[in-house]
C-alpha cells in the first residue's frame, strides 16, 4: 500500500469517528486511529479495550479476523477488527471499525451522520446490503465509497437489543478481500458442486450428442421429476460403456457413476435392510441405507473401477482427483475415518511424484495442502467445537502446518492467476502466523 492511501484511509478512519464525535461526542479518543496500524501497536494505546482471538467459523473475508476488540463509553461502543492479508508481510492490521450508539433521538443522529457522510464522499451509492454478515437486521442502509475504503451507514434492529445507529468502515485491504471471496466460492463449487462443474461440462461436450439426457441431467441439480430420465440415461451410458473400446469405456463410466450418484433414493423398505444393489449391463452398482441422510447412498463403484482399472490415463487421473476431493471415502457416512486428510496427503503426494506433469497436477498439489491444513486445524480446536478432540492432532501438527505453507506458496508460483492461487493467498497469512484457518476441509463429521 501506497504513503498515499495510507493517508486516505487514516483520513477516512478519522471522518467516521469526528462525525460520531460531532453527535454525542462519541469516541473522541480514537480520532487518531490509522487504517492498517498493528494489533500490538494499537493494543498498547487501548488498555481497557476488551479483545479477544479468532473463535468464529472463517470462511468469508470479514469472519477471518485476527482479534476483535470492544471499547464502550455510555451508550456509544466501537469495534476495531484486525486482519492478515499480506502473504508476503504476514502481520495482523486494523482494516474495519464499527461505531454504534443507543439512546433516544437516534433518528437525528442518523440523519446528521447521512448529511456529513454526503458532504464527505457524496450520495450514497446503494442500499443493498444482501450478503453482509447480519445484515438481516439493518434498516435505512446508506453505502458511501470512502476514497479506497467503504462505509455503511444503518439503524441496526435487532431482538433482544437496544436500536443502534451504526457505522461500519473498511479499509482497501478487506474491501479487495471481500471481493474475491466470490472467486473462492466458485473454487469450491468446482469440487465439490452436484453438478455443473468442470468437469461436468467436459464430459456433456463429449458425450452430449449421444446421450442428450445426460447433458439435461448434469445442467442444473435435479428434482425427483427427473428420476425416469436419471434411470433411461445411467441404463444408456452403461450399455454403451460394456461394448465401448477402453478409452471411450472409462470416460463413460465416469459419466454413468456422476448420474447414479444425482438422485438418491428415500424409500427404505425392508427396514432391517442397510444395503443393496443393482446390476445394469453387466456392471454392480451398491447402496448404503444413511440414518442420517434418510436415503440410500451410492457407493461410486464405478469410479473406484476407473481409477483401479484405467490408472495413469486420462480419465483414470481423473477418477483419481475426483476421490481425492472426496477425501477416498466413497461412503458418504465417514464409513472408513474422520481423518480424511491422512489418507489425501498419502495418495496425493504418491500421485505427484509419479506425474511430474499433468493436467490435474495444480488440483492435486493444493488439496495435498488443505489436508495439511486441516491436520494443523483440528490440532488448534476451541472448546466450542464437539467434534475435534484437539490433543489427537497435535503430534506433526506443527510440520503440517509448514508443508501447507510450502505447498501455497508453490501454487501461487505455479499459476498466480488462478483460482487455487486466490485460496492460497488467502491462507497463507494466517498458516505463517500460526493462527487457526479452521480448516476442515478433509475432516469428516457424520453426526
Amino acid at each position: 500500500m501506497t504513503s498515499v492511501q495510507k493517508a486516505l484511509f487514516s483520513t477516512l478512519v478519522t471522518a467516521l469517528l469526528s462525525l460520531f464525535a460531532a453527535n454525542q461526542s462519541l469516541l473522541n479518543r480514537l480520532q487518531d486511529q490509522k487504517w492498517e496500524t498493528l494489533y500490538d501497536d494499537w493494543r498498547k494505546g487501548h488498555p481497557a479495550a476488551k479483545c479477544r482471538a479468532f473463535d468464529g467459523p472463517g470462511g468469508l473475508a470479514d469472519e477471518e479476523w485476527c482479534y476483535r476488540c470492544i471499547e464502550t463509553n455510555g451508550s456509544e461502543s466501537y469495534e476495531s477488527s484486525f486482519y492478515a492479508f499480506d502473504p508476503e508481510k504476514p502481520a495482523c492490521r486494523l482494516e474495519q471499525v464499527r461505531a454504534w450508539q443507543t439512546g433516544p433521538s437516534l433518528g437525528d443522529v442518523r440523519r446528521a451522520l447521512e448529511a456529513q457522510l454526503t458532504a464527505l464522499y457524496g450520495p450514497s451509492d446503494s442500499n443493498n446490503a444482501v450478503g453482509e454478515w447480519s445484515s438481516g437486521f439493518w434498516q435505512d442502509v446508506q453505502h458511501f465509497r470512502a476514497n479506497q475504503g467503504e462505509v455503511y451507514l444503518y439503524r441496526r434492529v435487532e431482538r433482544s437489543q437496544p436500536e443502534a445507529a451504526e457505522l461500519r468502515a473498511r479499509s482497501t485491504s478487506l474491501v479487495a478481500a471481500r471481493a474475491e471471496d466470490k472467486k473462492l466460492n466458485e473454487l469450491n463449487e468446482a469440487q465439490i458442486a452436484p453438478v455443473g462443474t468442470p468437469f461436468d461440462r467436459r464430459m456433456m461436450q463429449d458425450l452430449g450428442k449421444e446421450f442428450p439426457g445426460f447433458n439435461t441431467l448434469l445442467s442444473e441439480e435435479p428434482g425427483e421429476e427427473r428420476r425416469p430420465l436419471q434411470r433411461q440415461t445411467l441404463q444408456q451410458l452403461l450399455a454403451a460403456a460394456s461394448a465401448a473400446p477402453a478409452a471411450r469405456k472409462a470416460e463413460l463410466l465416469l459419466a454413468a457413476d456422476r448420474v447414479a450418484n444425482l438422485l438418491a433414493d428415500v424409500q427404505r423398505g425392508d427396514q432391517s435392510i442397510f444395503q443393496r444393489a443393482q446390476t445394469i449391463a453387466g456392471f454392480q452398482l451398491n447402496e448404503r441405507y444413511s440414518e442420517l441422510g434418510g436415503a440410500w447412498a451410492y457407493q461410486h463403484d464405478l469410479l473406484r473401477q476407473v481409477w483401479r482399472d484405467y490408472k495413469n490415463t486420462e480419465w483414470g487421473d481423473a477418477a483419481f482427483l475426483l476421490q481425492e476431493r472426496m477425501g477416498w471415502d466413497t461412503s458418504g457416512m465417514c464409513e472408513s475415518t474422520s481423518d480424511q486428510f491422512r489418507e489425501v496427503i498419502a495418495h496425493g503426494e504418491e500421485f505427484l511424484a509419479n506425474h511430474p506433469a499433468g493436467p490435474h497436477r495444480l488440483e492435486v498439489i493444493l488439496a495435498v495442502g488443505q489436508a495439511y491444513e486441516t491436520w494443523w486445524s483440528l490440532s488448534r480446536a476451541g472448546p466450542n467445537n464437539d467434534y475435534v478432540e484437539p490433543e489427537k492432532y497435535r503430534q506433526g501438527a506443527d510440520a503440517a502446518r509448514v508443508k501447507a505453507i510450502k505447498i501455497y506458496e508453490q501454487v501461487a508460483t505455479l499459476a498466480p492467476t488462478s483460482l487455487e492461487a486466490v485460496f492460497a493467498k488467502r491462507e497463507l497469512p494466517r498458516l505463517k502466523l500460526s493462527l487457526d484457518t479452521v480448516q476442515r476441509r478433509y475432516f469428516c463429521v457424520y453426526d
